[in-house]
């Protein structure tokens, strides 16, 4: 697939070497579309019927389908498949490339840095109040400083605090046999003691994402080092078989969570990581046409704007993933997703079970209305659980909670007013 050939209209030139054969993976995305479509044209003389499984809230009034003309119905599922090629052209020819330099490292150990975005021109104290910032294992963190504009980091520095990233790196040797406690003791608590060095004290601490679940962790280990905490998308109560993620996490449970445990040790010996295609295929499968439509809005979007721009660099960012050591992968798709040990109390972390009711600081839940990596039914479980927690549910979704244009509003003002009233 050429970006010239495809994209046309205002965009031009040779597929990114970076985004050479992407989204990943891209055969399941482009497959799963062409079944979808297909499927839907098979059923389409029945979508009248009584008997039809529309989704609730879309079923039309009866009669409304009546003498449906499938030739129509074909032309614009080729429409559509068209439009979801011509997007994934557009993105892969199209110029933009992440320019935003890293901020400055303070401490590092192995594959992990602790960025300082208090030392960024962006910041109104550079010897603000530090916050230790905690983002996902899986995806790289600079989600939390995408573009101008759409950088949480660089807007909290702004305001006067002193983000401090944990940038996880990507896993060499050295964490090749890392689990999520080895993480925790070998590169978090040295980089919150690092942090609240700095500050003089115990400090905030964010979390995104899985980055949360592991904030928890911290706060309920090291409550000494932590002045408060924040929790944004973080998954913890994986009990609930919540659409396709569920019915997943259903399927594994049934057939023994060893056979996962055995396919993640497999994966290990053979690459000595979890590859990034797999972790990329599982977020695939909790919304699979998900690819396809959002390719399919690319192409309406002029290619040239700014809303294309910040399609593209979200675009990037999913695809630059990295791997997990394979007993961290174990630790988070077994003990997480399938054994659900953070909601039963059950998770050890820095050598002892994580018991989030002793967590006695103040704490911000942050949910996504349409998260479907973290939902509310997910998330909002642990607010039930920190003894001083509020709890805010933003109309947004995952990554809509960081960069999307309501996430000024619904979450970063909010998290700088949690922020002011406790830090030290």
């Amino acid at each position: 697939m050429t970006g010239a050939g495809v994209a046309g209209e205002g965009m031009t030139g040779d597929i990114a070497p970076h985004r050479m054969g992407e989204p990943s993976p891209l055969i399941f995305h482009l497959s799963v579309a062409l079944s979808a479509y297909g499927q839907a044209l098979m059923m389409a003389p029945r979508a009248d019927s009584p008997s039809f499984p529309w989704t609730p809230g879309l079923a039309p009034e009866r009669g409304a389908l009546a003498g449906l003309d499938q030739t129509e119905i074909a032309a614009e599922i080729a429409a559509r498949l068209r439009a979801t090629l011509t997007g994934i052209a557009v993105w892969q020819a199209h110029p933009y490339r992440r320019t935003l330099g890293e901020a400055p490292a303070i401490w590092a150990d192995g594959c992990t840095r602790l960025r300082d975005f208090g030392a960024l021109p962006e910041a109104a104290r550079p010897d603000g109040p530090p916050i230790l910032v905690v983002p996902s294992l899986i995806n790289r963190p600079y989600i939390l400083d995408l573009v101008r504009g759409r950088s949480l980091l660089r807007w909290l520095a702004g305001q006067g605090f002193r983000p401090l990233l944990v940038d996880w790196g990507e896993p060499g040797p050295g964490e090749a046999g890392f689990d999520l406690d080895s993480y925790g003791a070998r590169r978090l608590v040295p980089a919150l003691a690092a942090a609240r060095e700095i500050a003089g004290g115990p400090v905030p601490v964010i979390g995104y994402c899985m980055g949360g679940t592991l904030s928890v962790g911290l706060a309920a280990r090291v409550p000494e080092d932590v002045a408060a905490l924040v929790a944004i998308g973080a998954p913890w109560d994986f009990s609930a078989n919540v659409g396709i993620a569920g019915a997943m996490r259903s399927l594994f449970r049934s057939r023994g969570a060893q056979r996962a445990e055995l396919l993640l040790e497999s994966m290990g010996e053979a690459f000595g990581l979890v590859p990034v295609t797999f972790l990329q295929t599982l977020f695939a499968l909790v919304n699979p046409m998900q690819a396809a439509m959002k390719f399919q809005k690319l192409a309406r979007l002029d290619p040239a704007g700014p809303a294309a721009e910040l399609f593209v660099a979200l675009e990037d960012w999913l695809a630059d993933g990295v791997p997990m050591p394979a007993a961290a992968a174990r630790d988070l798709l077994v003990g997480w997703q399938i054994r659900n040990l953070t909601a039963a109390d059950s998770w050890c972390f820095l050598g002892e079970r994580v018991v989030p009711s002793a967590i006695r600081v103040p704490a911000l839940v942050v949910c996504g209305e349409s998260d479907s990596i973290a939902p509310p039914s997910l998330a909002r479980p642990l607010a039930a659980v920190l003894p001083q927690a509020a709890v805010r549910v933003a109309r947004t979704g995952h990554v809509g909670m960081i960069v999307g244009s309501e996430a000024r509003a619904a979450v970063w003002r909010p998290l700088a007013d949690f922020l002011w009233n406790h830090c030290s």
